[in-house]
């Protein structure tokens, strides 16, 4: 991971963030003892971390737990009901999140034996794939940046809002449309560092936690509490009415929410855009974990290819776009990038490859919240 150097201004605000950093975090061990257990592998470290990225962390947390902690004032001191809201983007983008229970469902590989009883804590998913209106604010940064998408050094010490810090993508060579419609379309052609720094950037706008589904989040919500193939049941011929498949080269990507949604509410689980997930892709879950029950579990990346994608896209045919279905990130799909190294930003040769996001119930640490955003693995070792 790229180490950053501090100006004083930014440095002196850094350690004030950090021993923030610290104070929450032994503020909040009793919430700690009190969390589900989770499955995380490998182990998230707490040394070695980026100073800036933790500082960014800590700042985002703060501004988390306060608005949090006002909204409950508001709510008669009650916590957020567990319930669908709107959420909007500081470019007036609005987006809908569902509730997603807690709950246990049998996570099936494609290999023999790889079987898992997983158990997950409640969450809130988007409702559709994120769109281009939610996206290309945070994409098409006014700010110069150097190919990591941080600022320029010699514009640190003009940034007055720490926002501007967080990485951003580099301009796009061409419009990552490719030719087909923008509006209310979702975003695609991102790479898996990309949407993770976009969830980071959301959290900051909004105040809530956003990032990336684990790949077991996103199968669990899928299915909807069911053990049917796909999340309309096991019928094929019921496809058309809940995804957009099996299209051509001369086909295109849909407005979310054209199709029937899943017994939760959700649209277009299955076909449209391929979705990121968190985790990295093993072969076998169960060997990985070297167990029969995890909880929350998420395979943390420790190389850049391959990462997990989900519910295939609007060309692929049915049987590549079940709700088990894995599709692995790779290499290729940064081709026609004409790059070295390639872009930490962008899949070139990916039109069909977009996100969803989540929000977990209960807020994670500072240093949870930076495992999240920063894989540490983000540049090409190819």
């Amino acid at each position: 991971m790229t180490k950053f150097k501090l100006f004083p201004s930014a440095r002196a605000s850094a350690l004030a963030a950090l021993s923030l950093a610290l104070t929450l975090t032994q503020a909040s061990a009793e919430e700690k003892a009190a969390k589900t257990s989770t499955d995380i592998k490998p182990a998230l470290s707490n040394t070695d971390l980026d100073e800036e990225q933790l500082r960014l962390a800590a700042i985002i947390h703060k501004r988390i737990v306060d608005y949090q902690q006002i909204k409950n004032k508001t709510n008669a001191n009650k916590p957020q009901p567990f319930a669908a809201y709107k959420d909007t983007t500081k470019s007036g983008a609005q987006f809908d999140m569902l509730p997603i229970k807690a709950g246990t469902f049998t996570w099936k590989g494609e290999q023999q034996g790889d079987t898992l009883e997983v158990t997950l804590s409640p969450f809130w998913m988007g409702k559709t794939e994120v769109t281009w209106e939610e996206y290309e604010p945070f994409m098409l940064s006014e700010i110069p940046r150097q190919k990591n998408g941080e600022v320029l050094d010699f514009m640190r010490p003009q940034i007055k809002n720490d926002i501007d810090f967080i990485a951003r993508p580099t301009p796009p060579y061409h419009p990552m449309t490719y030719g087909m419609q923008r509006n209310k379309r979702p975003a695609v052609s991102m790479t898996q560092h990309a949407a993770n720094k976009y969830c980071q950037w959301l959290s900051f706008h909004t105040g809530h936690f956003y990032r990336l589904p684990t790949e077991a989040e996103w199968e669990y919500a899928c299915r909807a509490d069911s053990n049917t193939k796909y999340s309309w049941g096991d019928k094929p011929e019921d496809a058309i009415h809940y995804a957009w498949l099996g299209g051509n080269e001369a086909s295109h990507y849909q407005e979310p929410g054209k199709k029937k949604p899943n017994a939760w509410g959700l649209l277009d689980m299955h076909g449209n855009a391929q979705e990121w997930t968190l985790d990295q892709y093993v072969h076998n879950r169960k060997t990985y974990f070297a167990k029969d029950k995890v909880n929350n579990p998420w395979i943390k990346a420790t190389k850049p290819y391959p990462h997990v994608t989900k519910g295939g896209h609007w060309k692929l045919p049915l049987e590549k776009i079940t709700a088990a279905s894995r599709i692995p990130s790779d290499p290729k799909w940064k081709k026609s990038d004409p790059q070295s190294p390639k872009s930490q930003w962008y899949h070139t040769d990916t039109p069909w490859l977009g996100l969803r996001i989540v929000r977990p119930v209960k807020i994670p640490t500072i240093e949870e919240m930076y495992h999240y955003w920063n894989s540490g693995v983000a540049e090409d070792d190819l």
